[in-house]
């Protein structure tokens, strides 16, 4: 099992964070479980971190069966149709999105 995470790091003000949550749970999370051979899809909100932790605001976990599918999924026409609705709302976001891929051990 390969988990793809989009890591987004940085902040949403506190009157725009209902708006941009309900956003990417009920419009992106949706769009994202269309991609061609994804398996699953979470979002993870940070409810408490260490002091030194690095400022996350979410992730969001793409689970796919390996890196073959993420792969095809990553190149398809849905995902770039994905990443205009994406786009859309994140403009309450301050920071910066980055990827990490996981190879499930367990």
């Amino acid at each position: 099992m390969i988990i793809r995470s989009a890591v987004l790091e940085g902040s949403v003000k506190v009157p725009d964070q209902p708006e941009f949550d309900r956003y990417m749970k009920e419009q992106v999370v949706p769009a994202i479980g269309t991609f061609p051979g994804i398996r699953n899809v979470e979002l993870r909100r940070i409810a408490k971190a260490d002091n030194e932790a690095p400022a996350i605001y979410m992730i969001f976990d793409l689970h796919f069966d390996d890196l073959a599918a993420m792969n095809t999924a990553l190149v398809s026409e849905t995902r770039s149709r994905v990443r205009d609705q994406i786009k859309k709302g994140m403009a309450p976001f301050d920071g910066r999105v980055y990827h990490i891929v996981f190879e499930k051990m367990v």
